[in-house]
Order: C-alpha cells, then structure tokens, then sequence
C-alpha cells in the first residue's frame, strides 16, 4: 500500500471520480452542482469510449410506491428461508429505494427525453412487484449517454481521457486521499498523483473483461459480456488494496449471448423474431412469429425458454464433476427456415448490433450464416453432425417439442403456450450460446451513504463507490432497467456524500 510519505502530489482538486459511464457521469454533475471541483478520469480514448451504459437500451427503473418496493427488494435479497442473512443490507437496499423513487423526476429536470414503457418486474410474484415502474430514454442508451456527455461538457467538468487510474493512494491513518494515475494523452505515458482533498469515487465497473477474475468468481465459466471493453475489475483491485470487503461476487445479471471467435463481444440474441424475445420486459402478450429451443451440448433441453433476462445464466451453472465439464456451456439456440427469414437474428436494441453498431448485423442473416457464426443442417440429421452433437437426443428432442406444441402445452418445462411454435420447416440452423450478457455485480461492499467498507463493516475514509462496482443487487436482478437504475441513483448518493468530507 502507498501512503503519503512515498508520493509528492502533481496536482490537486477535491473530488476524483474513476469511470466515466452513467454512475460516473451522474456522480461528477451531482459533484459540481454542489459546488465541488471534479476531475473525471476515463481510461478509453474518447473517439472509442463505449461503456455498459452506452450500449444498453436506455431502460431504468423509477418507482410508484416506497413500501411496496421495500417489500419487493426484501423478498428479493432473501437467501432461502434464512432471512437473517440477505444478499443486501435493509440500510442499503432503504437508499436504492429512496433514490431510486426520484429517477424519473430527476432525469425529466435535466431535461431528459424519457417514456414509460411498463412496471413488469423480473419476479412479478414477489410481494410488492408492481411498484416497479420501467422508464426507456428515447434513442436508447447511446442517446442517454450523449445527453449525459452534454451536461458534463455544460458544467466544463475536467474530464481526461486516456488517464489510467493505477493505485489509491493514503495517508498515514488509511484514507484515501488521491489517485495515481497513468496519463497517457500526448506522445509518452507518465504518471501522476492527483490529491483528493475530499473523496475518491470509484465508477469504474465490474469485471466482465477480466478471464482470471471471471474464473476465480463466476459460478460458470466461461463466460461472455456484451457490455463496455474497458471492464477488468481495476477498481475492484484497487480497493481491495486499501482494505475493502468485497461482496456479490459471483452474482451477475446476464442471460445467454452468443459469442463468436473473430468478434470481441458477446452478441445478444432475439430468439423469435421482431423483438419479441424482450417481452418480459413489456406487457404485450401475442403468439411468438417463430419457434425456438435451447439445448445442451448433448442436444437434451434442460430449462423453459421463457428466459429471465438477467438470470437464466445462473441455468448453467451444474458441473459434471465425472466428466469435467458444464454440459450446458455452450448451449445451442435450434431454430428452423421461419425464424431465419423473419428478420436479423441479433438484438437491434442493445448490444453491440444495437444503436452503437460496433457490429452491423446483415437484414437478411446471410452474412451471419457465411461466416460461420449461424450453423445450417438440411435436415436434423445433417444439423447435429455439423455441431457434433449426439444426433438421437437431439431428434427426440425436436419432436418432443413438435408434439408439445401441437398439444398446446410443455409438459416438461411449462414453457408459454404462446411460445408453442414447432420446428418443422427446414432447413434448421443453430446458434452457439455461452452465459454471459449485461454485467458482473462484485466489487467492493458499500453502505447506503456509497462509502466503501472494510471486512470489519467500518467505511474507509474518502473512499466512495457507485454503479456496478460493487452493485448493490445480489443474486437476484429486480426488473430490465435496474443497473442503470442503480447508477442514477448511487452516482447521486456518493457525489452528496463525497462532498461533505471535511476537506
């Protein structure tokens, strides 16, 4: 650890704040409208800058009624019947609430272009759900985040791109009182140490592009993101450094993505056609144009496909301890002629094929299909060969689920009679799955004031966090909409309470 007699300061301010995504963003406007001087540190160029927010579809979630959302977030943070043990303290869940509730109305005074889009929450049979209200910014994520850019350059809030943060620096008695950093604008990198005469607030993400803390952490591997390149935990190690407790670890709010070798990111997929995988995020309910299942690598269902969102990953997780593997990891997306030529088979809504096209998904899927992201079959025979599956399992499952939905019900899965659609029009074509999605949610504990904790529950002085480093969601994700959800309202908490430390 450093402390203060092994650095001289290069300059001086009294907030840094490390990331620059939602959270980081709202925390560095909260920062200045109360009169504080920010410096905003990003360690992306600026003409590359792509983060989780960025990407995502521009959902957060605002709430109807305090009461009923307490009884929901209570429920939800439940492990079993052991009640006395939740993923997430009644303090901290009692200021995501109160925040939270505030949103809407908050984004609307910055002049935000927001419409509501339901209060379908992601466990609808929990006490107090429908106090959920889910509220979309119009153009997604990437306008919301321009917007959010806008106000940051309004304010002319010192923000430096390309400026690494390496390590927290403290004094003699453990707070942290400045960054040291590697800036690399110009033609060399150097390093700097930035004082904090107030606080440290850390928006640095989770750890969605780090292979060795995915492995050590993650209840599956591997595991694929879709969310922003620049995640590799460093905000997560460097509080470790000063002493942080670290929470929620191996808990994620992910799905099942498709992840293809000469693309960097996890791709998602819209299993049925026009949008209509997101339906559990709206309230719409009408026949799938399209049918589809998802099997293991043996060719054999092994859930309904009536995803959650932001938990089916979790489906994946059983080890064959006898032959070493996840049988599920990967898993495969079977869909026939009428879901190929119903549209593009990607997400257009999120994601990296989504308004920020790092990648421009063919209309037609023939691009796709060519490069040997979409696996064709003729005939079922001829699919299972070329996935090198078991091609008995994987015919008896295809009928199986032919007579499931010519009998309008699943007995095996309960799966949506609305989803019942057969696979019965060749050719058939596959789609490799991995778990993986939105974002990791571990990183270093905190209270409901955003401050950082050590193992001991106590916070470490001018240390704060917010966003998903170190989200407040445990293993279950409240409703489409709650990570940024989470970022409006901590990114707030810990600018407010940042700026009160005693300079």
């Amino acid at each position: 650890m450093l402390t203060e007699e092994n650095y001289r300061w290069d300059e001086t301010t009294e907030i840094v704040i490390i990331g620059y995504g939602l959270s980081g963003a709202v925390a560095a406007i909260t920062a200045h409208d109360l009169n504080a001087r920010v410096i905003l540190l990003e360690k992306q160029p600026a003409e590359t800058h792509c983060t989780c927010s960025s990407i995502a579809m521009g959902v957060f979630l605002s709430l109807s009624d305090i009461k009923r959302a307490t009884e929901y977030m209570t429920a939800l943070n439940q492990v079993g019947s052991y009640p006395e043990l939740p993923w997430t303290d009644a303090e901290t869940v009692k200021a995501w609430i109160t925040y939270t509730a505030q949103n809407k109305d908050w984004i609307t005074r910055m002049g935000g272009n927001i419409k509501f889009l339901s209060n379908v929450a992601e466990f609808p049979h929990l006490p107090g759900a429908d106090s959920l209200e889910l509220w979309k910014y119009q153009g997604n994520g990437l306008r919301m985040m321009k917007f959010m850019y806008d106000h940051v350059a309004a304010r002319n809030i010192d923000v430096r791109y390309q400026v690494s943060a390496m390590r927290l620096l403290t004094d003699n008695t453990g707070r942290v009182i400045g960054v040291k950093v590697a800036d690399g604008r110009g033609n060399a990198s150097r390093e700097v140490n930035i004082r904090a005469t107030r606080a440290v607030i850390l928006c640095t993400g989770g750890f969605e592009e780090s292979e060795a803390m995915k492995l050590q952490y993650l209840r599956v591997y591997p595991m694929y993101f879709a969310g922003g390149t620049g995640n590799t935990g460093d905000g997560i190690r460097m509080a470790q450094e000063v002493g942080a407790d670290l929470w929620h670890m191996n808990c994620v709010s992910a799905r099942l993505c498709a992840k293809f070798p000469d693309f960097p990111m996890g791709v998602f997929i819209d299993f049925s056609g026009g949008g209509w995988s997101q339906r559990s995020m709206k309230t719409e309910k009408e026949k799938a144009p399209a049918g589809f299942i998802i099997v293991d690598r043996y060719g054999r269902r092994y859930m309904t496909e009536e995803l959650k969102p932001h938990t089916a990953s979790y489906e994946c997780g059983w080890f064959d301890s006898y032959k070493l593997e996840y049988p599920r990891v990967p898993s495969y997306h079977i869909f026939d002629r009428r879901r190929m030529e119903y549209g593009p088979l990607a997400q257009l809504s999120s994601g990296p094929t989504g308004p920020h096209l790092l990648y421009k998904w063919s209309r037609d899927n023939v691009a796709e299909l060519r490069k040997g992201w979409i696996v064709k079959g003729e005939t079922i025979a001829e699919l299972a060969a070329n996935l090198n599956m078991p091609l008995e399992n994987l015919a008896n499952t295809i009928d199986t689920w032919n007579r499931h939905c010519q009998a309008s019900s699943d007995s095996e899965f309960a799966r949506n009679s609305l989803e019942l659609v057969p696979l019965d029009e060749p050719p058939f074509y596959a789609i490799r799955l991995f778990p993986g999605g939105s974002n990791t949610l571990g990183g270093p504990r905190r209270n409901g004031r955003a401050q950082v904790l050590n193992p001991f529950g106590e916070s470490i002085p001018g240390l704060y966090a917010a966003g998903e480093c170190g989200s407040v969601f445990g293993m279950l994700y409240p409703a489409g909409g709650g990570n940024l959800a989470e970022c409006i309202a901590f990114g707030r908490i810990a600018a407010e309470n940042a700026v009160r430390e005693k300079a």
